[in-house]
């Protein structure tokens, strides 16, 4: 993104992990859920390069702030996704929690919470902790070329 450093990754990984427990509270209220919103749609923004959510850009922070102002939070939730992911919500009876199972890129995060806005976000902080914890796991053990590389022990013809 233009204009946009990441941030480091270690501060990065910290910022979405102290988000993430705080979405585990049941008693988060409309205006502590549009804050968290907000901050994850930031650290989304300042995301590392490899994680990025290519279809969000700054261009979309007036819209989320409208969804925002209309209190329209499971809309302004989603907005957070990007391009298509796959997504499965389950409504409980009135009163009963809300569940989420998101697949976005290759994690899979699932959530369940009084709202949906507040589940889907907390899905979307595990597949960034997941995507993170994928990225790192490649930096570490890169493939190199096409194909698994052969043992240099054995017999040779």
């Amino acid at each position: 993104m233009e204009g946009l450093e990441p941030l480091l990754p270690e501060i990065w990984i910290r910022r979405v992990e102290m988000l993430a427990a705080s979405l585990e509270d049941d008693e988060l209220d409309k205006d502590a859920l549009a804050r968290f919103l907000r901050l994850t749609y930031h650290l989304c923004l300042l995301a590392p390069e490899a994680i990025r959510i290519k279809a969000l850009d700054r261009d979309n922070e007036a819209c989320l702030e409208a969804l925002l102002d209309a209190s329209q939070l499971d809309c302004a939730a989603t907005l957070l996704l990007g391009a298509s992911p796959e997504l499965e919500i389950h409504r409980g009876r009135k009163g009963a929690k809300v569940s989420v199972r998101l697949f976005s890129g290759g994690a899979i995060g699932k959530a369940v919470a009084t709202t949906a806005a507040q589940a889907l976000l907390a899905a979307i902080m595990e597949c960034l902790l997941i995507e993170h914890e994928l990225n790192q796991a490649i930096q570490t053990y890169p493939l190199t070329g096409g194909s698994p590389h052969r043992s240099q022990s054995g017999s040779r013809r």
